[in-house]
């Protein structure tokens, strides 16, 4: 008998490595793990710039037809954009459980720009960062809008989602205002969901300091939702 699946997204102009430390935990915990990059996601900007909101939720949708296909236990995560395409998928798909990490609903706030203003004085003080990212990329603003159209999309959605719901997310994310939780929380329809709030945790929550409590919230939330 096949292991449940867990299908792990990515966030915006970001990769696999936001979510590596949660994959490999739920690798160890007996979950079979699949952590794809979107389309145009690979850091060469022609290809970022080419890339479509319909092509990030058409990957995501074309692994989980094949895993229907192949009778498969679906557990679908998604962390900031990737929370977003996450939720469209759950609203169209039967899956098991939903897990969004930091999602991402309200992006330009006075929380956000506080937060941004606190991280750049504490660099300027040379203090150190909570995580560095090996990765970056410069977005191009066809993609910001291709972005939005996502966000846009996932809000007109939030009441079809009906399946066991986790979402978790750091007070002090410098990208996107914590109440976005807070509003997908009140707005879905499912019967079962959790909200888990990180006083001390930035935007990227698997790789901060707090990323052993993300680990241990979503594995006891899948271990209680896993049918296999």
């Amino acid at each position: 008998m096949k292991q449940p699946l867990c299908i792990v997204i990515h966030g915006f102009a970001g990769n696999p490595w936001e979510v590596e430390p949660l994959a490999r935990a739920l690798e160890h915990s007996g979950f079979d793990v699949i952590t794809p990059l979107l389309p145009g996601h690979d850091r060469e900007k022609k290809r970022m710039e080419r890339s479509t909101a319909p092509d990030w939720l058409q990957a995501i949708e074309k692994i989980v037809t094949r895993a229907e296909d192949d009778k498969r236990e679906i557990h679908l995560i998604g962390f900031s954009m990737g929370a977003m395409i996450a939720s469209i998928t759950a609203s169209r798909y039967p899956i098991s459980s939903l897990v969004l990490l930091s999602p991402a609903v309200y992006v330009l706030t006075p929380h956000v720009f506080k937060m941004r203003w606190e991280r750049f004085h504490q660099r300027k003080k040379g203090k150190p960062e909570e995580y560095d990212s090996p990765f970056t990329q410069k977005v191009p603003l066809a993609n910001v809008f291709q972005f939005h159209k996502v966000v846009r999309q996932a809000k007109r959605i939030f009441h079809n989602l009906h399946v066991p719901l986790c979402i978790i997310h750091g007070e002090r994310d410098e990208t996107i205002d914590p109440k976005s939780a807070k509003l997908i929380f009140h707005a879905a329809a499912s019967e079962e969901k959790e909200l888990h709030y990180l006083p001390h945790a930035r935007h990227h929550i698997c790789q901060g300091d707090d990323r052993d409590k993300v680990i241990r919230f979503v594995t006891l939330f899948l271990n209680k939702h896993r049918t296999l």
